[in-house]
């Protein structure tokens, strides 16, 4: 059973398009918070943090950014289980390593390639926000202690993993369900995109309908974004092997 979990969580990452989703957030984070980061250039500090820090949050919570996030985590294996129910190579791995440890490898596959693609992308951008933005001080004497901040880091990366978890598996699910590999790629942006609208349009005080709102601590705090996104992640990856294993009965 560790074999074929190790084997699914390997193909799952160790492709191109992996790098091609981390580099798409990459960039989308950089190109959309432009005007963020200049600002903070030109300002020389902030009473809110350090240059790196502040830099950091712009890009990994930038409202652009999350938009990306849905589209881009699921280019690593959103539509892998669609295409080998379709191949029939799903109903040889099932022979060959038992339906069990299938379906966990298929879900442990796409809860890892989404949520290490998300976290490596913001690695890039703490990395890009060390080496850019490091010069610029805090301008006050009462500002977080460092720790405090390397704090709010490890845990922006938890959050990180399981949104990017969540949202492949969402995409892998809708594959699945639709019998068409394209919708992992484009349900999670549009059930993003939906969600926001509605919420803003119709019910501006309930923001957890809102995906931005439990994805980042926009308006409530990281505890309650993480448990969020942990319920949902375990309860989408259910309902993925329930789909996938539906599928393979009737296959």
């Amino acid at each position: 059973m560790g074999h074929t979990l190790a084997v699914e969580c390997k193909n799952s990452i160790l492709n191109i398009r992996f790098l091609a989703g981390v580099i798409l957030i990459l960039t989308a984070a950089l190109i959309s918070e432009q005007v963020h980061l200049q600002f903070l250039i030109d300002a020389g500090g902030s009473q809110e943090g350090p240059g790196w820090f502040l830099a950091y949050l712009f890009c990994s919570n930038g409202t652009n950014t999350l938009l990306f996030v849905p589209i881009a985590v699921t280019f690593a294996a959103g539509g892998d289980a669609e295409m080998e129910l379709r191949s029939r190579y799903a109903l040889f791995s099932c022979i060959r390593s038992g339906k069990k440890q299938y379906l966990l490898g298929k879900a442990a596959g796409l809860f890892f390639s989404g949520g290490l693609m998300l976290c490596f992308a913001m690695l890039l951008m703490l990395g890009v926000s060390c080496v850019v933005f490091g010069h610029i001080p805090i301008l006050s004497d009462h500002g977080p202690a460092f720790s405090e901040l390397v704090l709010k880091v490890l845990v922006s990366f938890l959050r990180g993993f399981l949104n990017g978890a969540l949202w492949a598996v969402a995409g892998s699910f809708a594959a699945v369900v639709t019998r068409n590999r394209y919708m992992a790629n484009a349900v999670p942006f549009i059930l993003y995109y939906v969600l926001s609208v509605f919420q803003e349009r119709y019910y501006r005080a309930l923001f957890f309908l809102n995906p931005r709102y439990w994805m980042a601590p926009v308006y409530y705090n990281d505890l309650f974004c993480v448990v969020v996104l942990l319920v949902l992640s375990v309860l989408t990856s259910l309902l993925f092997m329930w789909a996938l294993k539906r599928r393979l009965r009737y296959a």
